[in-house]
């Protein structure tokens, strides 16, 4: 079985809406690449408001029109045995989410279903089983609805401006976009659970497992977390230097848990 190494390094690195530019063929003007461009990075960021559990991966296959790809790479991770339970549950719930994300262009509600219901007899203790509950319960509030518009007619409606603006907080710059929506969303137990369970993941690198860690430790010694936690971010990063002493992250996690503890005092 193919390891899924570039699976695990987007979800690792989590969360942004914001995609690179395409390479296109230009059809005339420069323009229409800008807007090509411009097209993709709102319907990413609708996509990412609707359902801020979306993955970097997720999203971008949503944008980019990859669903298909996108699916069958989160497939080799549920496949793969070598990796956790809590990473296949993520795995099949990221499939759910993006079916039925609203602004998808390949949006299957049935297909979102069968997967989370394959999730729920699988997975009956993953960490996301209530959230899966939730979107079920959505799923079946959108099938009494008589009239859905698609993707396309949604995003004629959205408030493109909106959608492309920057959060100007200035967040410590080695938080990931998800960390920064972590906070900045007030879901920082949703992100606390999505990088336990890289961190739990025994197959993963020792590099990415402390790299979850380190994110957490940035998220609750941020001083723009209403939810912080200076002691919590402490034990995070303490725990980088007892397991992970080589891995890139160890130095920056022992440099902020000197940081903190001269808060203390």
């Amino acid at each position: 079985m193919i390891r899924i190494i570039s699976l695990l390094a987007v979800i690792t690195l989590l969360g942004g809406c914001a995609a690179a530019t395409p390479i296109l063929i230009a059809e005339g003007a420069g323009h229409s690449i800008v807007r090509h461009d411009e097209d993709i990075k709102v319907r990413a960021a609708a996509a990412l408001q609707e359902e801020p559990d979306l993955l970097t991966f997720s999203v971008q296959s949503i944008s980019r029109g990859k669903t298909e790809m996108a699916v069958a790479t989160y497939l080799k991770g549920y496949s793969d045995p070598d990796y956790s339970q809590n990473i296949k549950s993520l795995a099949l719930y990221q499939i759910g989410l993006i079916y039925m994300n609203r602004y998808n262009d390949d949006r299957d509600d049935v297909k979102a279903r069968a997967y989370f219901n394959q999730h729920n007899i699988e997975f009956p203790d993953s960490r996301v089983k209530e959230r899966v509950n939730k979107r079920l319960a959505i799923l079946d509030k959108r099938q009494s609805k008589s009239v859905q518009l698609n993707a396309k007619q949604l995003l004629k409606q959205v408030n493109r401006a909106k959608l492309l603006s920057k959060n100007d907080t200035p967040f410590d710059a080695e938080l990931t976009p998800m960390s920064e929506r972590a906070i900045t969303d007030e879901r920082v137990k949703e992100a606390e659970g999505v990088y336990l369970i890289l961190y739990d993941n025994k197959a993963s690198s020792d590099e990415m497992r402390a790299k979850a860690l380190y994110q957490l430790g940035l998220i609750y010694m941020s001083p723009y977390n209403r939810h912080g936690d200076n002691r919590k971010a402490l034990a995070y990063f303490r725990k980088i230097t007892a397991e992970f002493p080589q891995t890139s992250v160890a130095r920056g996690a022992s440099q902020k848990a000197s940081q903190l503890i001269n808060r203390q005092n």
